[in-house]
């Protein structure tokens, strides 16, 4: 997901290139598959009965707690908060919007204060009215229940410092300012930030009513009750199925978000690669969310060419360092894996070739991009590095994913960590509780597989996010290298500040060169490809993947 307007100009020039998505008009006429009747709507949309669909395991389906792409791709048809992103493929889909404020904010104050209004009438799918202190309520809530998106709103007043709500979790932020009858809400920042409209477009930003309790919720009732898009939740067993229907309080009170083709989205989760094609080739589903499997990728392009789509979205894949934790708190060690890893030839193999190398933290599709590659892939060197730190024969835990490709990559630097001098062993997670497990302090976790896809299209989402040593957090925490450089982070917190331009740019791209060259923070090595798997009987001209969501579900047809 990504942030704003001085910065979305300069982002949607390079996404426009970047992004080969089409998207066309739906038709008109009328059609019947697998017993499934598809009618044209006033809006030149063709709804129809349900969409079956194989989904990979979310994390959580609150948005409180949700940061996985599969919990948030589901949750954008559901959850809205004040503002949001078009539906549209390629650069169209960066394009902020109002979604349940009126208008987009009215800042003054230097940047520092943002005025919304709500639009009339707003109701939850409960039939609940949609009050303007709901929004207080959500962000106290993300709090209170230490969410991984509190470091977003760090900057509001009231928020940081030993008395504030961070850290009492008692009281209300003042920073935050609701009138119910008038329907305004005011939000004072400490300091201007150029991002934050689009972190008032995440799903943490996301409405629910006062009184939602501060737990995990996204079994209990939250979607079906707290929903202010065009769907709701109505039923979610944690990695076995979730059912998506149309919110009876809808109504269009979005104008800019479609009304949705399917009436029902029915889910079944499951992570497996091959099995979850299966879904789609033996009819039994009609969408499959999980990557193609590398050995039959040629194959489904060769035989089902029509029904797959290949994409490429804003990501990086690296391991981690947990610069807190021995061998990886010295330099020489984090330089050493670096030198350790095959960019050019094995890693691209464990992604089936859908992938390019990469060194850079930042994806090639930024304009601050600037391309490094300050390590070849060096065993020698690596062996050397090992030697002069002192700890050859050091014991190392990979941590790693359980489904591939994270378990493979996984077990491919565990080999490679062996040779060059440590002694190296696997630990794997269930893809639900992984990032979780790592994202805690207390697992002390050394070193393995993490992937990031962008929350926005903003270099602060990239290295404030995840290597601002100033965002550490004892649970739910995104550094999960714990990177911690005054230097970097002082350079991150001035940028945050700054309005784009070609010298910001050179200056972010600097953060980078910092963060891989001089310090190994981390160990990047690939921008993956995926692919969206479709049956025979769904219209792909409807297809539409959005440049923060992916495929967007509530505008595909069936034929």
């Amino acid at each position: 997901m990504s942030r704003r307007s001085a910065l979305r100009t300069a982002v949607l020039l390079v996404l426009a290139a970047a992004l080969a998505v089409t998207v066309a008009a739906c038709g008109s006429s009328k059609s019947k598959s697998s017993g499934t009747t598809s009618t044209t709507s006033a809006g030149g949309q063709k709804s129809f009965a349900n969409f079956r669909v194989t989904w990979d395991a979310p994390d959580y389906l609150d948005p409180g707690l949700s940061y996985t792409v599969a919990g948030w791709q589901i949750m954008w048809n559901v959850y809205e908060g004040l503002l949001g992103y078009k539906h549209a493929a390629g650069a169209e889909g960066a394009t902020l919007i109002p979604y349940l404020a009126e208008k987009l904010p009215t800042i003054t104050n230097g940047g520092k204060t943002y005025k919304f209004k709500l639009r009339p009438n707003l109701k939850y799918s409960s039939g609940k009215a949609v009050k303007a202190s709901d929004f207080a309520c959500t962000i106290e809530r993300d709090f209170k229940m230490d969410s991984p998106g509190v470091g977003f709103f760090g900057n509001i007043v009231g928020v940081g410092g030993s008395n504030g709500f961070a850290t009492t979790k008692k009281g209300h932020i003042k920073g935050i300012v609701t009138d119910d009858s008038a329907g305004t809400i005011t939000i004072n920042f400490t300091q201007p930030e150029s991002d934050y409209q689009n972190i008032l477009a995440t799903q943490f930003a996301a409405f629910v009513p006062c009184g939602t309790k501060a737990s995990d919720q996204s079994t209990k009732g939250i979607g079906k009750d707290a929903a202010t898009g065009p769907y709701m939740i109505t039923a979610y067993t944690p990695s076995r199925s979730f059912t998506i229907v149309r919110n009876p309080h809808y109504n269009g009170q979005i104008p800019d978000i479609p009304a949705g083709n399917p009436d029902k989205l029915t889910g079944q989760i499951i992570t497996d690669q091959t099995a979850a094609m299966e879904t789609v080739l033996q009819g039994h589903s009609d969408y499959d969310f999980i990557p193609i499997p590398n050995d039959r990728l040629q194959n489904i392009q060769s035989q089902h060419s029509d029904q797959l789509k290949i994409y490429t979205s804003a990501n990086t894949y690296y391991y981690f360092l947990n610069t807190r934790t021995p061998p990886f708190d010295k330099l020489q060690v984090r330089q050493a894996v670096n030198y350790a890893i095959d960019r050019n030839t094995a890693l691209p193999k464990i992604f089936g070739g859908l992938a390019r190398p990469a060194q850079n933290i930042l994806p090639p599709t930024y304009p601050q991009y600037e391309k490094l590659s300050p390590y070849s892939y060096n065993l020698t060197k690596a062996k050397q590095l090992v030697s002069a730190s002192g700890d050859k024969g050091t014991k190392v835990t990979v941590w790693a994913d359980s489904t591939p490709p994270s378990s493979d990559l996984g077990q491919y630097l565990a080999g490679q960590l062996s040779k060059i001098g440590f002694n190296a062993n696997v630990k794997t997670l269930s893809h639900q509780v992984y990032f979780t497990t790592i994202g805690n302090q207390s697992t002390k976790a050394q070193v393995g597989f993490t992937d990031w896809y962008q929350d926005y299209p903003s270099p602060i989402d990239w290295f404030d996010v995840l290597f601002n040593g100033n965002r550490i957090t004892q649970t739910h925490n995104n550094n999960v290298g714990n990177s911690d450089f005054p230097e970097v982070n002082n350079l991150i917190e001035k940028l945050k500040k700054e309005p784009i331009s070609p010298s910001v740019n050179k200056q972010w791209a600097h953060v980078d060169e910092l963060l891989v060259q001089k310090y190994a923070a981390a160990a990047p090595y690939a921008n993956r490809t995926s692919t969206d798997f479709f049956s025979p009987q769904m219209d792909l001209s409807c297809y539409i993947n959005h440049v923060l969501y992916q495929f967007d579900f509530s505008t595909i047809c069936m034929k």
